[in-house]
């Protein structure tokens, strides 16, 4: 599928490498009921009160992508206790099950990405991940399509901090041994990813999942006041490669 808008022609920079976004960029945000529901039921099994635990889990969310709240297990306990409640490992096996199911889906859904990932890297570009999420992302990563995609995958759960800052991008960067000016970052725009990227000395570029339903969650932190360059392909990067692909 050719690009449906591309960048300007004039733009003179080339890269050798990319820093991608995963939620709202690679895959679907999701959609917020579903998100809800997922809650309310991980509560019941719990046999905590389901309204109380999702507005717990909710609250939680940026500690929860830093790590600091331990493990999927550890995080379970910690706000189960905090209703007074200390429920066996049956409960909490069975609770983060459905929890890493919703996660499994979204992961799952790579339609439009993984052919632009393909003739990005056919292209001979590296290829980065740079993503703010919690734990279930980084325990299924190994086994999605999208993993053998990414020479490095950088997840704020790991590093103990989140978009925008520095330490997310160049983390990534010396993965794939490459200086910022020769690589590009592509987000939704959540978390100032955009400005963030560009205060590294990154090329940044806004890209949103084509296929997102009515209703997704919002993102969070968003770079509202970000005017570069939205791309409705990813393969509209193509045009920035060190080595296009035949006949292109």
């Amino acid at each position: 599928m050719p690009p449906t808008r591309s960048a300007p022609d004039a733009h003179p920079l080339q890269f050798d490498g990319i820093l991608v976004d995963l939620f709202g960029t690679l895959i679907p945000m999701g959609h917020q009921e579903a998100r809800l529901r997922n809650l309310e039921e991980m509560g019941r099994i719990l046999d905590l009160n389901p309204a109380t635990f999702t507005t717990q889990w909710l609250d939680c969310g940026y500690d929860r992508f830093r790590g600091r709240l331990g493990s999927l297990e550890r995080t379970v306990e910690r706000l189960a206790l905090a209703q007074g409640v200390r429920p066996n490992s049956t409960a909490i096996h069975r609770a983060l099950e459905v929890r890493l199911g919703l996660t499994r889906g979204l992961l799952a859904r790579t339609g439009p990405s993984l052919p632009a990932l393909d003739a990005l890297r056919a292209a001979g570009l590296r290829l980065g991940l740079v993503s703010d999420t919690s734990e279930e992302t980084v325990r299924l990563w190994p086994a999605t399509p999208l993993s053998s995609r990414f020479d490095v995958a950088v997840f704020s759960w790991v590093e103990g901090t989140c978009k925008p800052d520095p330490r997310m991008y160049r983390k990534a960067l010396e993965g794939l041994g490459l200086p910022p000016a020769k690589c590009a970052y592509v987000g939704d725009g959540g978390s100032r990813e955009l400005s963030g990227a560009e205060a590294v000395g990154l090329s940044a570029f806004m890209y949103r999942y084509p296929v997102e339903e009515e209703g997704a969650l919002s993102r969070l932190d968003e770079d509202t006041g970000w005017t570069g360059t939205k791309l409705t392909d990813l393969r509209e990067l193509l045009r920035f490669a060190p080595s296009p692909p035949d006949g292109s």
